[in-house]
């Protein structure tokens, strides 16, 4: 499935996912300047073709008590990213 030109924002997570970090949901938000509830609608439908991995922290396993989310790109994903970096530049 390709992205179109509508998806800015799938399309700059992504890009910011690139690096090969891992991020929270919040950290994510804020790299990307768009609200948390968005992201994680955005990640969701990335997450089911494929482009990004979602893992669940339980509260016992996290440092500050509270379950959280731990999201990273897939090597599709890196594929994707450097698809759109090249039709940025034609």
């Amino acid at each position: 499935m390709e992205l179109n030109i509508n998806d800015g924002l799938k399309k700059r997570v992504l890009k910011q996912l690139s690096d090969g970090k891992v991020y929270s949901f919040y950290i994510l938000s804020k790299s990307v300047g768009a609200n948390n509830t968005t992201v994680k609608k955005n990640c969701n439908f990335l997450y089911q073709i494929g482009l990004i991995e979602i893992s669940e922290v339980s509260a016992e396993d996290s440092a500050s008590g509270v379950p959280s989310y731990r999201v990273k790109i897939t090597e599709e994903g890196q594929k994707a990213v450097q698809k759109i970096l090249k039709t940025m530049k034609n």
